[in-house]
């Protein structure tokens, strides 16, 4: 299968600042037989629903596997596990965020059961700047199963005040 995975850092982790961090996420999600096929541009964004903490590191890419989607979500949460991340509730700082944002099956999957339920595509995703610029890079005529529209679309009719920057490395 093709997955879309959002990458997002707001702390260093033993691996280094917040750049090296989500290197080494790609590196460890390689590890894992999975195919890295498209990398976005890396962002700096303002925290969305959070007040306080440091600005996030953003990107997004393109992943073949022959996972399903409830054994990806494993692995991914795994390696945010290596990267230090100790808890998984919402609007927190961490050195490593793995989400499956979006698949090659061009339909709403859920899957609720297990240890780690997922909705695919990310529920949030189309509300999200923080998200969609990474992806405009990678797959902007990409259609969101739900929405209907390109995600080239959805960012001009999605009124975000969101402060995004380019950063200056590549992934």
């Amino acid at each position: 299968m093709i997955y879309v995975i959002g990458l997002g850092s707001n702390l260093d982790s033993k691996y280094g600042d917040q750049y090296q961090t989500l290197k080494k996420s790609i590196d460890l999600i390689k590890l894992e037989n999975i195919e890295v096929m498209k990398v976005s541009k890396l962002y700096v964004t303002e925290p969305v629903g959070m007040t306080k903490v440091n600005w996030f590191l953003n990107a997004a890419i393109i992943i073949s596997t022959s996972l399903k989607p409830n054994k990806l979500i494993v692995v991914l949460k795994e390696i945010e596990k290596k990267m230090g991340r100790e808890m998984h509730r919402p609007n927190m700082s961490r050195p490593c965020d793995l989400d499956i944002l979006l698949s090659d099956k061009n339909k709403e999957i859920r899957i609720l059961s297990g240890k780690y339920p997922i909705t695919i595509p990310h529920k949030k995703l189309h509300q999200r700047m923080f998200v969609l610029r990474p992806l405009m890079d990678i797959c902007p005529d990409l259609i969101h199963p739900v929405c209907g529209k390109t995600i080239k679309n959805i960012i001009s009719s999605l009124n975000s005040h969101e402060k995004i920057t380019l950063y200056n490395k590549k992934l």
